[in-house]
């Protein structure tokens, strides 16, 4: 088999491992082990589809695979009580979950961390708040300082 055959079948299981994957969220209960495995599928799937120079077709259907597993991932943990045991610590949930905040200038693990505890897992729920209530997430004065200069140029781009 040559190496294109083989990129291209491994690249082909990938994918439907990660659609097989996708479809359990879709119609089952989430869990914790879904969502890993989910997140585990995407990342192998990005990496090997990236290696190729993927169309941007391709690239924004991984961007959509990506937010629909950070949302459901933010969906399982808002119904869990706040003293529900897990199997991911907060930090192990913000590396495999918040890498669309991660991708925002200035944020890194600390404050995407700190976002997590605060019910914010996406790029889209930071946008959303009103101003007045950047203020009250208690966040440290340097991560505050980021989210509020990012939240400021994103509400300056937004036509009125």
């Amino acid at each position: 088999m040559t190496d294109t055959a083989q990129y291209a079948e491994s690249a082909l299981e990938a994918v439907h491992r990660l659609n097989h994957t996708a479809e359990k969220l879709l119609h089952e209960h989430a869990s914790e082990a879904l969502l890993i495995s989910a997140m585990t599928l995407y990342t192998s799937v990005r990496q090997t589809l990236t290696a190729a120079t993927p169309s941007g077709a391709t690239l924004a259907a991984l961007a959509r695979t990506e937010q629909f597993i950070a949302a459901s991932a933010d969906a399982y943990y808002r119904q869990l009580p706040t003293d529900a045991d897990t199997s991911l610590k907060l930090a192990e949930r913000a590396a495999l979950f918040g890498n669309r905040l991660m991708a925002l200038d200035g944020i890194g693990p600390a404050t995407t961390n700190q976002l997590f505890a605060r019910g914010i897992f996406t790029p889209e729920q930071l946008f959303a708040l009103p101003f007045h209530t950047l203020e009250t997430l208690d966040l440290p004065p340097a991560s505050l300082a980021r989210v509020t200069s990012l939240h400021n140029a994103y509400q300056a781009k937004i036509p009125d």
